[in-house]
C-alpha cells in the first residue's frame, strides 16, 4: 500500500475492511434455520494513516426458526464493531463505515439446483445503537456498484481527533415479506464492512 500513497492521496481512500460471511439456511416454516456469521478481518496502512475494524462480538448470529414471508430477527446479537484510526493525513475531514453486498439481486444465493430464488440485498436490513428503524442494504456506496449496501455513520475528523476509534452496535434483520413463498434451501453470502478514511 505504501507504493500507492501518491494515488491514495488524489481520491479517497479506503484504507481497512473487516468482512463478515453471512450463511442462511431457510426453510420451511415448520423446520429450523440458521444463521451464521464468520468473521475474517485485517487492516491495510499507508504511509501515515492506519484503520481498522474489529467485530468484537456478535459474529455468530441465527435465526432458530425461520418465517418466509414475514420479518426474521436475529439472535446472538447486535454485532459490535470497533473502528479505529491512527494519525490521519490533514487533509483528512472523515472516516465513515459502510455495510454491503457485491450483488443487490443475489446477496444470498441458492444453493439447490431445482431452485431458482436468491435472497436480494433490500431484504437484509440494519439499524445502528438501536435508533430510528431498520434500513435496508439498497444503496450505492463509494464501495459498491451495486444498491446493496448503507452508510453506517459518518465521523467529522479534525485536528483534535485524529487518532481516535468508537464502537456501534449494528442490529441485522432478515426481512421475507416480499418472499412469502420462499424455497426451502441453504442461501449462503458476504456481507462486507468497510471503512473509509476521506478525502
Amino acid at each position: 500500500m505504501q507504493t500507492q500513497s501518491s494515488r491514495t492521496r488524489r481520491q479517497p481512500a479506503w484504507i481497512a475492511v473487516a468482512v463478515c460471511g453471512l450463511a442462511l439456511l431457510a426453510l420451511s416454516p415448520s423446520l429450523h434455520g440458521q444463521v451464521r456469521v464468520g468473521v475474517q478481518r485485517f487492516a491495510v496502512t499507508s504511509a501515515t494513516d492506519s484503520l481498522s475494524v474489529q467485530i468484537n462480538s456478535g459474529s455468530s448470529l441465527s435465526i432458530s426458526s425461520l418465517t418466509p414471508g414475514a420479518v426474521n430477527s436475529f439472535s446472538g446479537g447486535p454485532v459490535s464493531i470497533t473502528t479505529s484510526w491512527t494519525s490521519l493525513k490533514s487533509s483528512r475531514t472523515a472516516v465513515k463505515l459502510y455495510t454491503y453486498f457485491t450483488s443487490a439481486t443475489s446477496a444470498l444465493v441458492h444453493t439447490n439446483s431445482l431452485n431458482t430464488t436468491d435472497i436480494p440485498s433490500s431484504a437484509i436490513k440494519v439499524r445502528v445503537n438501536g435508533s430510528g428503524g431498520y434500513n435496508a442494504l439498497n444503496t450505492t456506496t463509494p464501495l459498491n456498484a451495486a444498491a446493496s449496501g448503507r452508510l453506517l455513520f459518518t465521523q467529522t475528523i479534525n485536528f483534535g481527533n485524529r487518532t481516535g476509534s468508537r464502537t456501534d452496535a449494528m442490529d441485522v434483520q432478515l426481512d421475507l415479506t416480499t418472499l412469502p413463498q420462499l424455497p426451502a434451501d441453504t442461501y449462503p453470502g458476504t456481507l462486507r464492512i468497510q471503512a473509509q478514511a476521506t478525502p
